[in-house]
């Protein structure tokens, strides 16, 4: 082992006196493949929060997906937080106060929504009341599953409240759900916008994609199948920031946990950046440790260790 490899595996010990919260990415890190957590990561968590360590729930979900895990943790009575949509807002789970970012302006997400649309990509766009969709023909499967999951929305309308979608994902009975075709369909800024497709489509397409619009945007590959595409600016670790400094900390006091390209900038950021066992390479090349995966307590195992250093 070199030096700078010991160096690095042994500063996080010496910083762990000085966390005062743990940020957790959702699914591939505090979700097993199943959407559920973990038994043994959940008493980790809330042993973490009894001793005065708060949790913040930073994920690419919006806070309604993200609410039931926080409701779950208690967030509310231990002075947690929620950020959604990689950082296009954050919500106080305490008193329920919410600060939002930019959102993408209707003409970019237009231009996204033709690339996609050019090059047979599904377009997933969220924006304030609902979302956008688009399921190229070449993905046929997909449309006939969201053409089911728009008629059960139509019924779900007529009661209020959040439901079960698919996989552990939930929606507001509420929300405006249009299937787009052209460009002039989308009449909203979008909050955070998605690309899909088959992994070496995917890959083609974070290539292909307009120099400009990825100078302007921050497009992120959250999965192999998976673009993630907010604002220039917007990410997990800007909303992080914010929670810190109104709480009177910085990055200093911070412990984060992911598996995606959507939070390498709160691991490196973070006092203690860990990558999930299942995490991307680059995750794992920029963090300060690596853990074992969401399916084996990676969290959990990580925590344990941290109060066992502040007794």
């Amino acid at each position: 082992m070199s030096w700078s490899s010991l160096i690095k595996q042994l500063l996080p010990c010496w910083r762990m006196k000085d966390i005062k919260f743990i940020a957790c990415d959702l699914d591939g890190t505090l979700l097993t493949d199943n959407k559920d957590i973990l038994v043994s990561t959940y008493n980790s968590l809330m042993e973490a929060q009894k001793r005065g360590i708060r949790l913040i729930l930073a994920s690419g979900r919006n806070s309604a997906m993200i609410a039931p895990y926080a409701e779950k943790l208690q967030l509310d009575v231990h002075g947690g937080y929620m950020v959604g949509c990689n950082g296009h807002h954050f919500i106080d789970a305490q008193t329920g106060s919410r600060i939002e970012n930019e959102s993408i302006d209707m003409e970019t997400s237009a231009r996204l929504f033709e690339f996609a649309k050019k090059h047979h990509l599904q377009f997933l766009a969220e924006h304030a009341r609902g979302f956008y969709v688009y399921v190229p023909k070449s993905l046929f499967p997909i449309k006939i599953l969201v053409g089911y999951l728009k008629q059960r929305h139509k019924l779900k309308r007529k009661h209020q409240g959040d439901y079960s979608v698919l996989g552990g994902f939930t929606m507001s009975s509420q929300a405006y759900v249009k299937s787009v075709n052209k460009p002039t369909d989308i009449k909203e800024n979008c909050i955070k916008i998605g690309i899909t497709h088959f992994p070496r489509v995917i890959k083609w397409a974070l290539s292909n994609m307009d120099t400009d619009l990825k100078e302007r945007l921050n497009v992120m590959n959250v999965t192999s199948y998976w673009i993630d595409i907010m604002p220039k600016g917007i990410d997990k670790s800007a909303a992080i920031e914010h929670i810190l400094n109104i709480n009177g900390f910085g990055f200093e006091s911070l412990m984060a946990f992911g598996d995606a390209e959507n939070d390498i900038g709160m691991i490196k950021k973070a006092a203690i950046g860990i990558a999930m066992g299942n995490a991307m390479d680059l995750i794992k090349e920029n963090a300060d440790q690596i853990t074992q995966s969401n399916e084996e307590n990676g969290i959990g195992l990580v925590v344990d260790r941290l109060l066992k250093s502040i007794l």
